[in-house]
């Protein structure tokens, strides 16, 4: 989540005034230091308040509700490392579950902490809702763990147990798309029924759409979504996904610029860039901005495959292998990059025969990335090979339909 400019900060704030309200009962006998805090966060400053808070924690330091509401301040300024220890420290003093449980949950998701979560947290008899949440993060912890069955599992019994819960449909929905498109629709469309102002829910559909190849499906539902809330960073990264591969520049540049004058450094849109700048051959170019943002592709393979083209078609062989080969470890069932890396290796040899392979980005790919918040955002986005451009002198790139994560 960019941090920088009022455009993009309002989504933040609208999330902490919804996480961080805790009970009048509590606030009523709370120190000026804990209500100092609520104004701030009133106010969407969020330093402020974790200042406050900070205050209130070294002055009671066993207050387990302190402790988590610091935690949540944390998880909202994107300081996942400390937001995990402060919802550890009011689990360790018996805190409520249903204050720390679901920050605790979501530290670890963003931190790619599976197996962590799983053996920390386990299925229970508690409150539905907040059952239900505990389940939607061992569903999305199972996808991490590339374990689809449980994973299933566990986000069918989140909407047992909470029927009008949006977001675990929305990430089974996601989870299922390639795999049974009919229940996915299913259950996009009880989602959107029941809010049919979710821009959410319609940004989802839509990469939905997009990795089954409708485009112009695609495109009006990110547009419908931006009607509703015109600063969802995720239908912008989404609709300049599909403007790529139908070589709309300007529209791209329309949606890609603001947010990273808003954060230089955002993952997805930086990663767009790259993309937009490889399909009109600039090569050169994007390269430099893979090969910066390239530690975040440990989380984000595509982007391994997308700089080993780049590298390859810089005949930067060696490199392309080595990038290449970081991709086939997660995806070692792709046969197109399995023969991309082949030519690569080929060409150091001194062999320049053209690659058979015509379209390495010809068939789809599924993989689960990193994670926002499980219970605001979708588990994953589907990567498809739709291809960005085709070229006689060069192998193919991409415009995969991306999971935009907040993770820079």
């Amino acid at each position: 989540m960019p941090r920088g400019g009022k455009r993009w900060r309002r989504i933040v704030v609208a999330g902490a005034l919804a996480a961080l309200a805790w009970s009048a009962a509590y606030a009523k006998d709370s120190p000026t230091s804990v209500k100092e805090a609520e104004q701030d966060i009133a106010k969407g400053d969020l330093k402020a308040a974790e200042i406050e808070l900070r205050n209130a924690v070294r002055d009671a330091p066993r207050d387990p509700v302190l402790r988590a509401r610091l935690a949540e301040v944390y998880l909202q300024e994107g300081d996942l490392q400390s937001a995990e220890r402060e919802a550890r420290a009011a689990r360790e003093r018996n805190g409520n579950e249903a204050d720390y449980l679901p920050v605790l949950a979501d530290a670890l998701l963003r931190q790619d902490k599976y197996a962590e979560l799983i053996n920390l947290v386990q299925p229970g008899d508690r409150d539905p809702v907040l059952e239900s949440k505990v389940r939607t993060a061992l569903g999305v912890a199972g996808v991490g763990l590339r374990d689809q069955a449980k994973a299933e599992t566990q986000l069918g019994e989140a909407i047992k147990l909470d029927p009008g819960a949006a977001k675990p449909k929305l990430q089974l929905a996601q989870l299922l798309n390639g795999s049974k498109p009919a229940e996915a629709d299913k259950l996009m469309d009880e989602a959107i029924t029941a809010n049919p102002r979710s821009a959410e829910a319609l940004q989802v559909k839509g990469e939905m759409l997009h990795s089954r190849g409708d485009q112009e499906g695609a495109v009006r539902l990110f547009e419908q979504a931006l009607k509703i809330d015109p600063n969802n960073i995720w239908a912008h990264l989404g609709r300049a996904n599909v403007n790529i591969a139908l070589d709309k520049y300007k529209a791209v540049d329309e949606d890609i610029d603001p947010i990273l004058k808003a954060d230089p450094n955002q993952l997805m849109a930086n990663y767009l860039r790259g993309l937009e700048l490889a399909k009109q051959k600039k090569y050169a170019e994007a390269d430099r901005i893979f090969d910066r943002i390239s530690p975040g592709f440990a989380g984000f393979w595509a982007g391994y495959y997308v700089l080993g083209a780049t590298k390859y078609n810089l005949g930067q062989y060696a490199q392309a292998e080595q990038s290449l080969a970081k991709y086939l470890a997660n995806v070692p069932e792709d046969i197109g990059a399995t023969r991309l890396i082949a030519s690569a290796a080929l060409r150091q040899q001194g062999h320049h025969e053209r690659s058979t392979i015509s379209n390495p980005w010809s068939t789809n790919r599924r993989r689960m990335p990193r994670h926002s918040p499980f219970w605001e955002r979708p588990i994953s986005r589907t990567i498809s090979r739709t291809s960005a451009y085709s070229s006689s002198k060069k192998l193919p790139l991409s415009t995969p339909t991306t999971q935009l994560s907040r993770h820079r």
